[in-house]
């Protein structure tokens, strides 16, 4: 058949009535020998009044049942009425024509013509629509004559049931894609576009059929009869609704990175570049500031010696909460944006603060640029300690300012004044996918509960590192906002999902409402899946700061340094009490720049600041490892004691009155340190000075009073660092827990996600009062633990699960193999699991 020799001339959208007869009204089937010699279809309409369909071979063409429910329209569904169920059945089909009707049916096709014609001229152009699967399905009816004669031929490459062309077009539930082929075609055009608005979204179905009486207000298509129940339905991203306090608008920014703060911290900066050039040119003017007197133990060595690092330090304090916020919503940011590569990746980027020793940039570019800017102001405490020194005029020794720090500094500021400005505008009426912040891990895991996108997820658990979860998890784009399905009767909803995958599905088995998976779990799954949960999966990791080697390392050099530094500072024959030469000059030249005093004030002042940074690195590691500690225990912890913990979010000394009243003294120990270190730059960089004593030499004194209370601040330091000694265990995890692609893989499996209390929470306080409430019968608040379980799939899994009343459904797996813990009698057969192979356990049924 030559295509290239149709011409289509008229083609009428109405479609005459059909009558369903039942099978039992129907003539024996025809045979092929009577079938060739049937009229044509214009003698049929004539001649007889019944036309008998040809069914052909299943294996060569698509059944009239399938084929006709595949393109048929909703409008069409609603008008079967009582015959429903002779259209659901399989029987062949007697359709019946009018004559009288078919002719005035084109009689009122041709009256509105003229006006379908107007009413294209006067419109825009229709959006390009990709029919594809329709043209196919229409070539394959046409030539469905010539398959059937041609299917006593051998089957060769060129068939018409293979194409040669790969397929990045929608299916529509017509069968002519694999599932593996859907699979590869969502990722890849999930990769190259974006979603700007629900009518564009990607994955939104073709308005356009074939052969159908759908209007324009029926922009969906509803899937055949066959297939719903074979197709799942899809997550349609949606914005939020305006002026509607049942959804909120998704734009909720941290209080530090609102323009109130930023403007404050920009003021704050501005006041200090202000009085930075004030002092810089004033004491070239006026040959200096003050005049020198009092010593190094006077008011005015406090003011020019030690009072610019603390305003330093308040400004660098504010800076790094304005980085530990950005850090903590920039993957949820990610995620909330329309673009599918800006989405990419947001899964496996840090939330907790990290440190500042070394730039990082995965974010934005905006923001890059803005991080980087923020970094350099771990320069400013350093450079402020010698900020100012002494000369000579006329006799009189006045202080002034180093012109060169003082303009580096003045420098600085500016880039930071600039980084504030980018930051601002970024965060200004953003988009953050945030209804309230997300400070702790149940408000993590309220996200999920709707979740179409934990699919992939299983074995996860126990990874080891991110990048073995990153490749599990390759092409993936989540997206954090507002959602519905082709059932608008749902509604909208809240939560990370993935656009155009399935939603998960449910059952309603025994009166209770569970998860349906694909596929059903055998006995030979749960022991290849049970092997691999062994202990030492369980606790593979910790953080590199925490392990064995360099906690010790780091006890024994801070203690060792220490020791030498008291045996040097109060020897006699070497007491710093005495002063020591400086080996340099001394001598300040006209701009007030002296060696002596840069070296011995600077040096010092950045050796306190890495201090500072690497014991916050380790205050942040307890911080964020706490929670899960506690849900290692055997007993277990309630919600306020670790699902609702914030000591990661918590500004300095709020984290260490919140771990006082939660009973985690060593957190609030080293919270507490963590911040008092900020003083080792601060005094570090004003000890010593250079003086002239009697004997007209040139030597660097120090303050005594500072010196002390370094030596008092570095002991603290040394029983700081001996904190991190013991009960490390609890603190391991199977891989690490920095990302949220990293922290649902220990939840993906969980019944927690099924819980009330994570059920569309209206707001921070409903999730925390829905968490910390009490039950009835018990009066006490419900109780989770970290360990091995039965997950919602039917497996093992290894993470957080809530306890039960009548025992843990949760298996807190020890150090040592433990005896296998028998569970009570089944009617299935057991699975064995060899102790020395995995976890030492009899599995007997599920855990809950």
């Amino acid at each position: 058949m030559n295509l290239g020799d149709l011409e289509l001339r008229s083609a009428h959208h109405k479609r005459p009535p059909v009558q369903r007869v039942y099978t039992d009204e129907l003539p024996p089937p025809p045979s092929r020998a009577q079938l060739d010699d049937c009229p044509s279809l214009s003698s049929s309409i004539s001649e007889a009044p019944t036309v008998i369909p040809w069914v052909a071979p299943t294996s060569q063409q698509t059944t009239p049942q399938g084929s006709f429910d595949t393109i048929r329209p909703e409008i069409q569904r609603s008008s079967i009425g009582t015959n429903e169920e002779a259209y659901a059945s399989s029987a062949p089909l007697v359709v019946r024509f009018d004559e009288e009707q078919i002719r005035n049916t084109e009689i009122a096709a041709s009256k509105r013509a003229p006006k379908m014609e107007e009413i294209d001229s006067e419109s825009s152009p229709p959006t390009p629509t990709d029919d594809t699967p329709y043209i196919r399905f229409a070539i394959d009816q046409l030539t469905r004559d010539e398959e059937i004669s041609a299917s006593q031929r051998p089957s060769t490459s060129t068939s018409s049931e293979s194409y040669p062309v790969d397929r990045i077009i929608p299916d529509y539930g017509l069968g002519y894609l694999s599932t593996k082929q859907q699979r590869e075609e969502l990722a890849l055009t999930r990769k190259h576009r974006s979603t700007p608005t629900p009518e564009g979204r990607l994955f939104a179905f073709n308005p356009t059929r074939p052969l159908s009486e759908h209007s324009p207000s029926h922009p969906s298509p509803i899937p055949p009869r066959q297939l719903l129940s074979a197709t799942p339905e899809s997550f349609i991203p949606v914005d939020a609704p305006t002026h509607t306090p049942k959804y909120p608008t998704l734009t909720f920014v941290p209080t530090i990175l609102r323009p109130a703060s930023m403007i404050t911290l920009f003021i704050i900066c501005l006041l200090m570049i202000t009085a930075l050039m004030f002092c810089a040119i004033y004491s070239t003017y006026h040959n200096g500031l003050y005049e020198w007197s009092g010593g190094i133990y006077g008011g005015r060595y406090f003011l020019f010696g030690f009072l610019p690092q603390i305003f330093a330090a308040c400004i660098f304090v504010y800076v790094q909460g304005v980085m530990s916020a950005t850090t903590r919503i920039m993957p949820y940011t990610l995620m909330a944006m329309d673009n599918a590569e800006d989405r990419a990746g947001a899964l496996f980027l840090g939330i907790f603060p990290r440190s500042m020793l070394l730039p990082r940039w995965e974010r934005p570019f905006a923001i890059d640029v803005s991080t980087s800017l923020f970094w350099l102001t771990i320069f400013t405490i350093p450079l402020q300690s010698c900020l100012f020194s002494v000369i000579q005029v006329n006799g009189v020794w006045r202080w002034t300012t180093v012109q060169g720090v003082a303009w580096t500094l003045v420098a600085i500021y500016i880039l930071a004044l600039v980084g504030i400005v980018m930051s601002g505008l970024f965060w200004f009426h953003r988009v953050t996918g945030l209804i309230w912040d997300p400070r702790s891990l149940a408000d993590i895991f309220a996200l999920l509960p709707r979740s179409n996108s934990l699919g992939d997820y299983p074995g996860t658990d126990i990874m080891a590192n991110k990048s073995e979860i990153r490749n599990r998890l390759a092409s993936r784009s989540d997206r954090l906002g507002y959602w519905m399905t082709q059932h608008r009767s749902q509604g909208l909803f809240y939560c990370i999902g993935e656009e155009g995958a399935s939603t998960r599905r449910y059952t309603l088995a025994s009166g209770k409402i569970s998860e349906k998976f694909a596929a059903a779990v055998t006995y030979a799954d749960v022991e290849q899946n049970a092997a691999a949960y062994t202990t030492e999966a369980r606790f593979r990791h910790i953080p590199w700061q925490l392990r064995d080697t360099f906690v010790i390392f780091w006890v024994v050099a801070g203690f060792l340094t220490l020791l030498a530094l008291f045996i040097v500072s109060f020897l006699p024959s070497t007491a710093l009490r005495n002063g020591f030469p400086p080996l340099v000059e001394a001598a300040p030249n006209r701009a007030g720049f002296s060696s002596a005093n840069f070296l011995y004030s600077f040096i010092p002042s950045v050796l306190g600041m890495l201090l500072y940074l690497f014991f916050q690195s380790l205050d942040m590691t307890l911080r964020k490892l706490q929670p899960w500690a506690d849900l290692s225990s055997p007993e277990g912890a309630t919600a306020e004691r670790s699902l609702l913990l914030e000591y990661t979010a918590a500004l300095p000394i709020q984290c260490t009155l919140v771990a006082l009243r939660d009973g985690h003294m060593r957190v609030a120990l080293v919270s507490l340190l963590s911040f008092l270190f900020i003083l080792l730059p601060v005094l570090a960089g004003g000890i010593f000075f250079p003086l002239t004593i009697p004997t007209n030499e040139v030597v660097m004194l120090p303050n005594l009073p500072a010196f002390y209370i370094c030596l008092t601040i570095l002991i603290l330091y040394v029983f700081g660092l001996a904190a991190f000694l013991p009960s490390r265990q609890s603190l391991r995890l199977p891989h690490a827990v920095d990302s949220l692609a990293e922290i649902v893989s220990f939840v993906y499996g969980s019944r927690l996600l099924e819980d009330a209390a994570f059920r569309a929470p209206r707001s921070k306080a409903d999730l925390v009062t829905r968490l910390m409430a009490t039950h009835r019968d018990t009066g006490r608040a419900p109780r989770y633990g970290f360990g091995l379980y039965r997950g919602r799939h039917g497996k093992d899994c290894l993470g957080i699960e809530k306890l039960s009343r009548q025992g843990s459904p949760v298996l807190m797996m020890g150090e040592e193999p433990e005896p296998p813990i028998e569970r009570p009698p089944m009617s299935h057969s057991r699975v064995r699991v060899t102790p020395g192979r995995g976890i030492p356990i009899t599995i007997r049924g599920p855990y809950v």
